[in-house]
C-alpha cells in the first residue's frame, strides 16, 4: 500500500513539474518582444470567413477566413531571432455556411469575387476528342470533362491521353443511375488525378440530386450553357460554363478561350473555381 501511494505521489509530483515548467515557458514566451509583436499585429492579418450564399435550393460558394497562428507563427520567428511578417502561419476560418455541408443544393456559379471561369465539355457519342485536345494544349487550359459511360468505355485509351483535364462521370448520356455512378466513378479515379466530385444536370431534377448527395457529390447547373454567342453575351466572373459539344461549337473552342482571357478571367479546373479554402 505504501508503495501505490509513494507511485501516485510521484507520477503527482512529475506532473506538476511538467505543468509547472510549462506555465513558465509560457510567461518567458509572453514577455519576449517577438511575441509581444506578433500579439500587437495579428489583428492587422486577419481575414473573416465569407458564407456560402443559398438562394432556396441553389448555392454559390463562399471563403474560408483566416487568422495568425501565434504560436507557430512566433516559433518561425524565434529560429531567426527577428520578428518578420514573411514568417507569419496560418489557420483557417471555416465559413458558417459552406459547400463542405450543403451537398442538397445546385452549384449555379463559383464565387464572383474570383477573376476565373470553368469550362465543362460533355464526352457523349461521337465527339471528336482528338480535335478538343489539340486545342486546349495550344492553349494551355484546363478542360472539366463529364464523361458519357458508354464513351469512356469505347474510348479510354484516347482519354488517358488527356493532360489538361479533369474527368467526372455524366452517366448515361445525362442519366445517372447508382450503378453506373459507382462504375464510372471508380474507373474516372484510375486514369484520372481527381475525385469524382460533381454530377452534372441540365436543370434540376431532385432525384439525381439525391442520388450524388448519398455520393458526397456536388451537382452542378451551369451558369452558361451553349455556344460563342451564348458565352460572349453572358460572361461574368464565376460561370461555369458548358459548351454544346456539336461540331460548330467545338470548332469555335479556341475562339472562346481566347475571348475569355481577353475579358480578363482564368479559365481554372472546377475544384479550383469551387475552393472556399484560401491559398497563402
Amino acid at each position: 500500500m505504501k508503495n501505490i501511494i509513494k507511485s501516485i505521489g510521484l507520477i503527482t509530483l512529475i506532473c506538476f513539474s511538467f505543468f509547472y515548467t510549462e506555465k513558465v515557458i509560457n510567461v518567458i514566451n509572453e514577455q519576449d518582444p517577438i511575441m509581444i509583436k506578433i500579439n500587437n499585429m495579428k489583428d492587422n492579418f486577419k481575414q473573416a470567413a465569407v458564407d456560402a450564399s443559398i438562394d432556396d435550393d441553389e448555392i454559390i460558394p463562399g471563403i474560408y477566413g483566416r487568422e495568425v497562428d501565434v504560436n507557430i507563427s512566433y516559433n518561425n520567428m524565434r529560429k531567426i531571432g527577428i520578428y518578420n511578417e514573411s514568417l507569419y502561419s496560418y489557420k483557417d476560418i471555416k465559413p458558417k455556411i459552406s459547400l463542405e455541408d450543403n451537398y442538397d443544393k445546385y452549384i449555379t456559379s463559383g464565387n464572383p469575387n474570383k477573376l476565373e471561369v470553368a469550362l465543362i465539355i460533355k464526352l457523349v457519342n461521337d465527339t471528336k476528342l482528338e480535335d478538343i485536345l489539340k486545342i486546349i494544349e495550344k492553349k494551355q487550359v484546363t478542360i472539366n470533362f463529364f464523361i458519357d459511360y458508354t464513351y469512356l468505355n469505347k474510348n479510354i485509351n484516347e482519354i488517358t491521353k488527356i493532360k489538361r483535364g479533369n474527368f467526372y462521370s455524366y452517366g448515361n448520356n445525362g442519366t445517372y443511375t447508382p450503378d453506373i455512378l459507382v462504375f464510372s466513378n471508380n474507373l474516372l479515379s484510375r486514369i484520372g488525378n481527381n475525385k469524382a466530385n460533381y454530377c452534372l444536370s441540365k436543370q434540376k431534377d431532385t432525384s439525381l440530386l439525391e442520388l450524388c448527395k448519398s455520393n458526397n457529390m456536388h451537382t452542378i447547373i451551369p451558369t452558361i450553357e451553349g455556344g460563342y454567342l451564348e458565352i460572349t453575351n453572358n460572361l461574368s466572373s464565376g460561370n461555369i460554363i458548358s459548351i454544346d459539344t456539336n461540331y460548330n461549337n467545338l470548332s469555335k473552342l479556341e475562339n472562346i478561350i481566347d475571348f475569355i482571357n481577353k475579358k480578363g478571367y482564368n479559365i481554372v479546373s472546377l475544384e479550383q473555381l469551387l475552393e472556399e479554402r484560401r491559398t497563402y
